[in-house]
């Protein structure tokens, strides 16, 4: 019996896998929330002192852009440290860990 010819090229592949990941790192995002903070920002910046209607969506892109741009470097923090730290009155870091079965290994980009 002789072995069946890969269904895709090495480069294929790569890009599928690629693609998957992306659509499910998208769909862990929550889209909507970003358009109604998008909507929600935009009448707050139109009632500002000063802010003309041409100017509006050019704040709200920069101001949008620039939370987002902030996000890879959040994102790689959180699954290197994960959800547990909390701050308390005096802003010391407290480190408390959850109870139960050790998380599974987090494979982070160096």
């Amino acid at each position: 019996m002789t072995a069946a010819a890969p269904l895709f090229s090495p480069a294929q592949a790569a890009a599928l896998l690629d693609q998957v990941i992306y659509e499910q790192v998208l769909e862990s995002i929550d889209l909507d929330a970003i358009y109604r903070l998008e909507r929600s920002l935009a009448v707050l910046l139109a009632e500002l002192p000063g802010m003309t209607a041409e100017h509006v969506p050019d704040a709200l892109r920069a101001l949008i852009d620039r939370a987002l741009l902030r996000l890879p470097g959040d994102i790689r923090r959180y699954l290197r440290h994960g959800p547990f730290v909390a701050f308390d009155a005096g802003s010391r870091c407290e480190e408390s860990r959850p109870t139960g079965p050790p998380l599974p290994y987090r494979f982070t980009a160096t």
